[in-house]
């Protein structure tokens, strides 16, 4: 249930951001893809669209995303996560040991972390 509530919150972000932050609008303007969030049972899942003119989000599974990302399971998604905001390098590290794998193009993985400094709460100037 929370890894659940965590793909919805990042849906909110990511979309908030798309529309309201200069730097995500110049990174967004060179993209068109989807890429999945899931757990390899596929419950929950959550797919992003990125596209020059925004990010979109529908929860399930995309029947033609070009990335996929999955975790053994939503425990082991919520602790990688949780490691990833503090480390960028525990994500690599969950990926070495199986506890997730990327199932189609991983440069639009990379590209996703660049956009990691701006999902979290930005502090006033």
């Amino acid at each position: 249930m929370l890894f659940r509530l965590v793909l919805w919150l990042l849906a909110l972000r990511l979309r908030w951001l798309g529309k309201r932050n200069a730097e995500v609008q110049k990174r967004l303007q060179q993209q068109d893809f989807v890429m999945q969030w899931r757990t390899v049972g596929g419950k929950p899942a959550r797919w992003y669209n990125f596209t020059p003119s925004g990010i979109s989000s529908r929860k399930g599974l995309h029947p033609n995303a070009q990335t996929s990302i999955n975790f053994s399971d939503a425990k082991t998604a919520i602790e990688v996560l949780k490691r990833s905001a503090k480390n960028q390098m525990a994500f690599m590290e969950a990926m070495q040991s199986g506890a997730v794998k990327v199932d189609g193009d991983a440069s639009k993985l990379m590209w996703f972390m660049s956009l990691m400094p701006f999902i979290g709460p930005q502090k006033k100037r």
